[in-house]
């Protein structure tokens, strides 16, 4: 891997550049749990799918560059949690999200927030969401978005799992309205959202949903951004809240093989806003991504989908587009295959040869963004790429 990220490093030929604005997410999803862990892979692939990359696709328009910490099965550690969250770098227009699922237990006491297990059941390592929130909001960024999704002692899958009929098996698609809404939501407030999915004594519930299993608080936040939002001419994160309260408290209310299986259960949403409203920042060209940070797989990934999203740019000029595809085809080798993944589940959409695939997106009008997903490689260079493409929907 150091000799492909060196040769990574020296094929893309950028000055060394720190990027003016980015989007940090953290990720912490407990997907090894005995009980959960299967709902909890499937929810962390809809959040990503669903949420995480409408969002980064939105506001690389404004300029914005994409870090992501995603940290799942073993690496979800309160050790991991606490030295990533302690060391993260941001600056004054970035924007910072932390996302966690998993188990979870009340704060007696100190906070109506959670205490986070993070994937073992030792009470002195339980990581105060509260923390996570004190901790990242003093960095200083744009705005500050903490969402813890766990429960008092979660009780498991309520009822079976149905077919997921509204699964999307091709790619994925963003509307103008939703890139309106996103833009509204990040970019026109300053401030601070600490969100947990349940009020103190109350337990997160997780069932089938009409795009897959996960939990339903998950659920209702990807359904508010991809269908609810985007109907409104000013959305605000307070009136988001209250909408997700009562659609989760109805779900749960009105489950009925959860309620013969826990009696009485309700789930109620709670959160603590500090925010103002503000003027977005200036869209500007994407900057040309940073490759002196690249030293392991997660900051390639990241690296790599920053440089697919500055080739896919239509504010980049077609000349420097295709100029660049030719250097970054010089990190691949010659044989390698790009599989293009559908928006729900792991199902290859396409495969094209790094050559064609490089040179679609360089000159591609339609194109939104590319989100690389993994990446494998051997001594002569990169060999595959598994990405999700975004298109505009006209």
């Amino acid at each position: 891997m150091r000799k492909l990220i060196l040769m990574f490093m020296l094929c893309l030929l950028f000055s060394a550049e720190t990027y003016a604005k980015t989007i940090h997410w953290l990720t912490f999803i407990d997907t090894m749990d005995r009980n959960v862990g299967e709902i909890d892979k499937s929810s962390r692939q809809l959040l990503y799918s669903r949420w995480i990359d409408l969002v980064n696709s939105t506001l690389k328009d404004n300029g914005y560059s994409v870090d992501i910490i995603d940290v799942y099965d073993s690496k979800t550690t309160p050790e991991n949690c606490k030295a990533i969250v302690n060391n993260l770098d941001c600056g004054a227009e970035d924007i910072v999200v932390f996302y966690y699922i998993g188990h979870g237990t009340e704060n007696t006491g100190a906070s109506r927030f959670p205490l986070m297990l993070m994937g073992q059941v030792n009470p002195n390592k339980f990581i105060p969401l509260s923390w996570v929130h004190k901790t990242l909001k003093n960095k200083g960024a744009r705005l500050t978005v903490t969402i813890g999704m766990c429960c008092n002692a979660r009780q498991g899958v309520a009822g079976r799992v149905d077919p997921t009929f509204s699964a999307n098996y091709g790619n994925t698609y963003v509307s103008e309205e939703q890139s309106n809404c996103i833009k509204k939501m990040f970019l026109n407030y300053r401030g601070d959202i600490l969100i947990t999915s349940a009020s103190p004594n109350e337990s997160s519930w997780a069932c089938g949903t009409p795009i897959g299993p996960t939990d339903y608080f998950t659920y209702r936040l990807i359904d508010q951004f991809n269908n609810e939002l985007p109907e409104l001419s000013n959305p605000t994160w307070n009136s988001m809240m209250e909408s997700i309260k009562e659609d989760v408290y109805n779900d749960v209310s009105n489950n009925v093989g959860l309620q013969n299986q826990a009696p009485g259960s309700t789930q109620t949403p709670i959160w603590e806003a500090n925010l103002t409203s503000a003027s977005a920042p200036s869209p500007t060209t994407p900057d040309k991504p940073n490759t002196e940070r690249v030293s392991d797989k997660s900051e390639m990934l990241n690296t790599l989908t920053n440089v697919m999203s500055y080739l896919s740019s239509t504010k980049v000029s077609p000349k420097e587009r295709i100029a660049l595809a030719g250097k970054i085809e010089q990190a691949f080798t010659s044989n390698a295959i790009v599989r293009i993944m559908s928006q729900d589940g792991n199902l290859v959409v396409d495969k094209e040869n790094i050559s064609i695939f490089l040179g679609r997106i360089a000159t591609s009008r339609l194109l939104e963004n590319v989100i690389v997903v993994d990446a494998t490689a051997n001594d002569s260079g990169i060999n595959s790429l598994r990405v999700r493409e975004v298109y505009k929907k006209r």
